[in-house]
C-alpha cells in the first residue's frame, strides 16, 4: 500500500476547501497577468511615457511664462524676444535645468519663433553630435525644430514619435503665449532604450507561472478524487467482509475524518447486529427447548400414568405373593421384585413432577448457609471417593428469596454429578460464591460457581447437557441436569456449564439478588 500523504489526513471538507482556495488564487493570478499583460503592452507604455513628457513640457512652458512676467515688470524683454543674445540663452539653460533636474532621462529647451532655431536646452544627447558646436543630433535636432513650429503655428501641444533601430525617441512640443502673440514654445524629448511590453521574456515567465499554478490545481483535484476513491474502495471492501462475517471490523488508520466516522459506524453496526443475531438465537433456543419440553411433559404424564397403575397392581402381588409364601428364596426374590418396583415408581413420580408447572414455596433464605448444609451431607461420600472440598465464600451474606427444597435439590445435584466425576481418581470440588456480579443494568446477581478436577465433557455435546433425556453415564436418566435448569429459571436465575476432556467441569448459577417479577406458577418444568 502506497504511504500517505499528509494531505490524505486532512478531511475533505478541508481539502475541497484548499482545493477552492487555490483555484481562487489561480482565478486573481489570471486577472493580475492579464492586467499587467495590457499595462505591458507597447501603446500603453508609450502612451503613459507621452502624459508624463507633456506634463513637464507644460511646467517647462508655465516656468518661462512666469520668467516673463517677471521681466516685463523690469521694463526688460523676454528672452524669447531677444533670441540673438548670449544672456537669453544661458537664461533659458539654467530655466530648463531647474524644471528638468527631477525629470529623469528628459531632455529639453525651447524654441524661438524669430530665428526658428532651438534655444536654452539641458541635458544634451551625448552621442552623435554633428560638430563640435552642436549638443543635439542632426535627425533629432530637425524633428525638435519641426514639432516646435508646428506648436506655435497651429497653438495646441504637438508630438513625434521617432523608431530607431536602438531606441524610441518621444518629443512633445508646447507653444507659449504671450499678450499677442506666440514668441516660440517648449519642448522635451525622452529616448526609450526598452520598452517592458517589448520584452517578452516578462510575458513568458507569467504563462509558465500561470501553467504551473494550473498543474498544481490538477494535481490537487486528482488527489481529492483519488482519496475519496480510496475512502470509497475501503467502505465497500468493510461492507463485503461484514457480509461474510459481523464481528469483521473495517481498520481505521490515517484517514480523513469523513472516512473515520463511517468506518465507525459501520464497525457499530455490525457489533450491534452480531449481539442481536446472537441474541435472538439464544431465545430461538429457548423456545425450542421449552418447546421440546412441552411436548415432552405431554407425552411423559401420558406415559407415566398408564405406567403406574400396572406398577400398583404388580407391587400389590408380589406382596400378596410374599405373604402367602414360605419358601425362603421366594421371599427373597419377591423383595428384590418389590425394590424394583419402588425404583420403578420413584422413577415414574421424577417424570410426573417433570411435567408439572414448578410451584415455589419460597422464603428468606442464607445461602451460604444452604451451601454448607449441602457440602456437609456429601461430605462422607466425598471423603469415600477421596473428593476434597474447598470453600471460597466471598461478600456479606445475602437473604434471597428461594425455595429452600428445590434449591437444595440443584445445588445436591451438581454435588452428586461432580463427585461422580472424580469417582476413580479423586480431585477437588472447589465452591465460590460472589454477589459483585451483574448480569444487566439495575439487576445485581449473587453467583454460586462449582469447579471440579474431573474428567469433563467434549465441548461438542455440552450445549445438549440440559436436555432431557441427554447423559453420559451408563445408568444415568438424563434428568437430574434438565431438572436443575428449570427449577433455576423458575427463581429467575440462570445456570451455564463449561467444561472439555481433561479439564474439569464449571457449573456457575446466577440468582438475582433482588427477587424479579417472574410467575413461579409458569409452564417452566421440574
Amino acid at each position: 500500500m502506497p504511504p500517505k500523504l499528509p494531505l490524505s489526513r486532512l478531511s475533505f471538507r478541508l481539502q475541497v476547501l484548499l482545493l477552492g482556495g487555490l483555484v481562487a488564487i489561480l482565478f486573481l493570478a489570471v486577472l493580475f497577468a492579464a492586467f499587467a499583460a495590457l499595462r505591458y503592452t507597447k501603446s500603453s507604455v508609450l502612451s503613459e511615457e507621452k502624459k508624463r513628457l507633456l506634463a513637464t513640457t507644460r511646467d517647462l512652458a508655465t516656468e518661462y511664462s512666469n520668467k516673463a512676467d517677471f521681466a516685463r515688470s523690469n521694463n526688460e524683454a523676454p528672452p524669447l524676444e531677444n533670441s540673438s543674445s548670449e544672456a537669453s540663452n544661458e537664461v533659458l539653460a539654467l530655466l530648463s535645468r531647474v524644471v528638468l533636474q527631477n525629470a529623469e532621462g528628459i531632455e529639453g529647451g525651447f524654441y524661438a519663433r524669430s530665428a526658428d532655431t532651438l534655444i536654452g536646452y539641458s541635458f544634451p544627447t551625448q552621442e552623435g553630435a554633428d560638430s563640435a558646436d552642436e549638443d543635439i543630433v542632426r535627425t533629432y535636432r530637425l524633428a525638435i525644430v519641426e514639432i516646435a513650429r508646428q506648436a506655435v503655428l497651429t497653438r495646441e501641444p504637438s508630438e513625434r514619435v521617432l523608431v530607431t533601430p536602438r531606441d524610441i525617441v518621444l518629443i512633445e512640443a508646447v507653444p507659449i503665449p504671450d499678450s499677442q502673440s506666440f514668441p516660440g514654445s517648449a519642448w522635451t524629448l525622452k529616448r526609450l532604450p526598452s520598452l517592458p511590453g517589448t520584452n517578452r521574456l516578462r510575458a513568458y515567465l507569467i504563462v509558465v507561472g500561470l501553467g504551473l499554478a494550473a498543474l498544481i490545481c490538477v494535481l490537487l483535484t486528482l488527489l481529492v478524487v483519488r482519496n475519496l476513491q480510496s475512502g470509497v474502495i475501503k467502505i465497500e471492501g468493510g461492507l463485503e467482509s461484514l457480509e461474510r462475517d459481523l464481528t469483521s471490523q473495517i481498520p481505521i488508520d490515517d484517514d480523513p475524518g469523513e472516512i473515520k466516522r463511517i468506518a465507525s459506524a459501520i464497525n457499530r453496526l455490525g457489533a450491534i447486529l452480531h449481539e442481536k443475531i446472537d441474541s435472538e438465537k439464544q431465545i430461538e433456543d429457548r423456545l425450542r427447548h421449552a418447546e421440546r419440553l412441552a411436548a415432552l411433559g405431554r407425552l411423559i404424564a401420558g406415559v407415566a400414568h398408564e405406567v403406574r397403575n400396572p406398577l400398583a397392581t404388580i407391587r400389590l402381588r408380589v406382596q400378596m405373593c410374599q405373604q402367602s409364601s414360605e419358601d425362603p428364596s421366594v421371599y427373597e426374590s419377591c423383595t428384590v421384585a418389590l425394590e424394583e418396583i419402588e425404583r420403578l415408581n420413584g422413577m415414574v413420580n421424577r417424570l410426573l413432577n417433570f411435567s408439572q408447572p414448578v410451584q415455589l414455596h419460597t422464603e428468606p433464605t442464607n445461602l451460604r448457609l444452604l451451601l454448607e448444609q449441602r457440602l456437609e451431607g456429601f461430605a462422607e461420600k466425598a471423603r469415600r471417593h477421596r473428593v476434597r472440598f474447598v470453600t471460597n465464600f466471598l461478600g456479606d451474606p445475602h437473604a434471597l428469596s428461594l425455595d429452600q427444597s428445590r434449591m437444595a435439590q440443584v445445588f445436591d445435584n451438581v454435588i452428586q454429578n461432580a463427585i461422580e466425576a472424580m469417582a476413580d481418581s479423586g480431585g477437588t470440588l472447589c465452591m465460590n460464591l460472589t454477589s459483585d456480579g451483574s448480569r444487566s443494568a439495575g439487576k445485581r446477581e449473587v453467583c454460586v460457581e462449582f469447579n471440579d478436577t474431573g474428567t469433563g465433557i467434549s465441548t461438542a455435546i455440552v450445549s445438549r447437557v440440559f436436555d432431557p433425556f441427554f447423559t453420559t453415564k451408563s445408568a444415568g436418566t438424563g434428568l437430574g441436569l434438565s431438572i436443575c435448569h428449570e427449577l433455576v429459571r423458575a427463581h429467575g436465575g440462570e445456570i451455564r456449564l463449561v467444561s472439555g476432556i481433561g479439564h474439569g467441569t464449571t457449573v456457575r448459577i446466577l440468582l438475582p439478588i433482588s427477587q424479579p417479577g417472574f410467575d413461579v406458577s409458569s409452564t417452566m418444568k421440574a
